[in-house]
């Protein structure tokens, strides 16, 4: 009886506590090494192909500006006279002439800021791309929590319902207990034994998805999930609502493409106006062909040229094009802040949710079950209690402690939806 006592103790201090020495201890079996959320991350951040992707366009669109930005490449051109051109000093043989255009002026400063703000919308598409794979990182980082911290606890549960099995059978065979106390034990390691089969497999699937987004071969083992942070937040929606607008990465992308439309606008009035193209010719002239004083001198000539924008149609509908554009975006804008106000306010309500759960369990059902055992354990001592209600109070706790387990983690992964909603992490 003492040894059953003290088995039913020595459970119930095991379940209560969650230092990361004893979660190491209680799977070091299968799962011997600790991972660390931060080395994750910082490991995703290095090997996500589609983060790599993403990271490679916005450094092609970056080379954009430069190319826009530069004057056209001047024009080099040779000209040979198929007959003779005379003039004073004598006839033309060669010319050569090398031209430049140069766009109206703030043309190509116009373009090249144009360029810069689809670098920068990309730039944002990138830092979204990030948030995106350390938020689903994140749920199967926590689903491995839930999981691991489950099969510890079942496993200690196993552990004292083979003890209770020899306890039971020791009486049986006395004549002190009955049959059932032993076949209730049996049945009860089988339904444990099912469980921890189930949550083996919840695990693999854990394991494959953390593996994919961290660009591993899907057989890499993955250690154990030793411990999360169960620190509750605290910060009111508004401040949220309010560090969304200025972090949120899309928020940002579609302010980019708001600037360029502005860009545009301007860079379409200026095509009013014409552009310059500057040449430089050099014509030969062999000598020896007339007698005057300056025979067979190279003649030289500088021509200045501009454009007739006379086509005011083609004109007028680029700056409406830009304008309407300008509008577009902005409107996007708007449903946009819209949407992740939305979003916050939801995603919001369930962290709320789940903070409540959270207590529930830790401030009220778990006390609760804790003293309810330790009633039946005394009952049990003075034999008012039979075996079967007392294994019934050890597995109200038992299931206490695995929704307590999945709630903390169910926590963590509101929070990081919400850490993606806002766009940076929570207060």
């Amino acid at each position: 009886m003492f040894k059953l006592i003290m088995f039913v103790c020595l459970f119930s201090f095991l379940l209560a506590s969650s230092s990361n020495a004893q979660m190491q201890v209680g799977l070091a079996s299968g799962r011997d090494s600790v991972i660390v959320l931060d080395d994750l991350i910082q490991e995703a951040i290095e090997n996500n192909p589609q983060i790599k992707s993403t990271e490679q366009q916005w450094r092609a669109v970056q080379r954009r500006a430069p190319q826009v930005s530069s004057l056209d490449d001047p024009v080099l051109s040779y000209t040979r006279g198929l007959s003779s051109v005379e003039t004073r000093v004598g006839p033309q043989e060669n010319v050569f002439m090398l031209s430049q255009r140069f766009p109206f002026f703030g043309k190509l400063s116009l373009k090249g800021e144009m360029a810069d703000q689809d670098a920068l919308a990309v730039e944002q598409k990138y830092l979204a791309t990030i948030r995106d794979v350390v938020y689903r990182l994140k749920l199967a980082y926590y689903d491995l929590y839930w999981i691991d911290r489950s099969l510890l606890i079942l496993q200690e549960y196993q552990r004292l319902l083979r003890d209770f099995q020899s306890v039971a059978e020791r009486k049986y065979a006395t004549g002190t207990g009955i049959q059932a106390n032993v076949l209730k034990a049996q049945v009860e390691i089988s339904s444990i034994e099912e469980r921890r089969l189930n949550f083996d497999k919840m695990r693999e699937g854990a394991v494959a998805r953390l593996n994919a987004l961290l660009a591993r071969e899907q057989a890499t083992p993955v250690g154990f999930v030793a411990a999360i942070d169960t620190t509750l937040f605290e910060v009111s929606e508004s401040e949220l609502i309010q560090e969304a607008i200025e972090e949120r990465e899309e928020l940002k992308s579609v302010e980019a493409m708001i600037q360029k439309s502005e860009y545009a606008i301007s860079l379409s009035k200026r095509n009013y106006w014409p552009d310059l193209n500057l040449s430089f010719s050099y014509v030969t002239i062999p000598g020896g062909r007339t007698t005057a004083p300056d025979n067979g001198k190279d003649a030289w000539s500088i021509n200045a040229g501009i454009n007739l924008p006379i086509w005011l149609g083609r004109r007028n509908a680029a700056v409406d094009e830009a304008q309407a554009t300008l509008v577009s975006n902005r409107e996007n804008y708007e449903n946009l802040q819209n949407e992740v106000e939305a979003e916050i306010a939801e995603l919001y309500a369930r962290l709320k949710t789940a903070e409540r759960t959270v207590n529930l369990y830790a401030q009220q059902l778990i006390p609760d079950a804790e003293r309810t055992l330790q009633s039946a354990l005394a009952s049990y001592q003075t034999g008012t209690l039979d075996f079967l209600s007392l294994l019934d109070s050890e597995r109200l706790l038992l299931n206490f402690r695995l929704a307590y387990a999945k709630e903390l983690a169910n926590y963590r992964q509101q929070a990081a939806g919400l850490e993606r909603a806002v766009g940076g992490e929570l207060p």
